[in-house]
């Protein structure tokens, strides 16, 4: 695989996503909707700042776009505003954080439903592990691995099933470092 398009990577998993398609060495592509409260605006400038540093991201708008890609990620909520005429060679998958019995019907490309995740970039404060949830990278990885997998791609909706590798110890060090270098966010949220 050598490009991947990310269609509303603004969220805490599609720029964990861009991030680690990244470190495989993948050309990724990002798209932002624009409609985002004061504390995601802040989050989004501080993540594209540190993504920004590294030339496999690019930011566009579609116009700008490939005629083709690998993979596409479709995570924004506004499934029909992306062009039809945008191919993927290995699939197109939109991203889903819970099980919508209405879902397939609406949608016309196949559906991933991700676990739980914890992470150092989640709004909400809860970037420590619960029982039920795995972290982000993780994800991730397992996520881009199934994708990969040409047996997998012909359902409709998958529940993505992943393998914990990031033990405990590690996703703490892992969280503080993010907090560490990106302190302006973090800093402002605690205020």
């Amino acid at each position: 695989m050598e490009t991947g398009l990310i269609i509303g990577a603004d969220a805490f998993f599609g720029l964990t996503l861009c991030e680690y398609m990244m470190k495989e060495g993948i050309q990724v592509d990002i798209t932002r909707p624009h409609d985002h409260t004061e504390e995601q605006k802040v989050l989004l400038e501080e993540r594209m700042m540190w993504l920004g540093r590294n030339d496999l991201i690019r930011v566009i708008d579609f116009q700008n776009s490939k005629d083709t890609y690998d993979l596409i990620f479709i995570q924004s909520e506004e499934p029909h505003k992306w062009q039809e005429d945008i191919k993927a060679k290995h699939g197109i998958y939109r991203i889903l954080y819970e099980k919508n019995e209405d879902e397939s019907a609406k949608q016309n490309v196949p559906a991933v439903i991700l676990p739980r995740m914890f992470g150092p970039w989640t709004l909400d404060e809860e970037r420590t592990k619960r029982d039920d949830s795995f972290f982000v990278e993780d994800v991730a990885k397992d996520l881009l691995k199934w994708a990969s997998d040409t047996d997998q791609r012909l359902e409709t909706t998958h529940e993505l099933k992943i393998k914990s590798q990031t033990d405990d110890k590690q996703a703490e060090d892992i969280v503080a470092e993010w907090i560490r270098q990106n302190p302006t966010f973090f800093d402002k949220k605690q205020e």
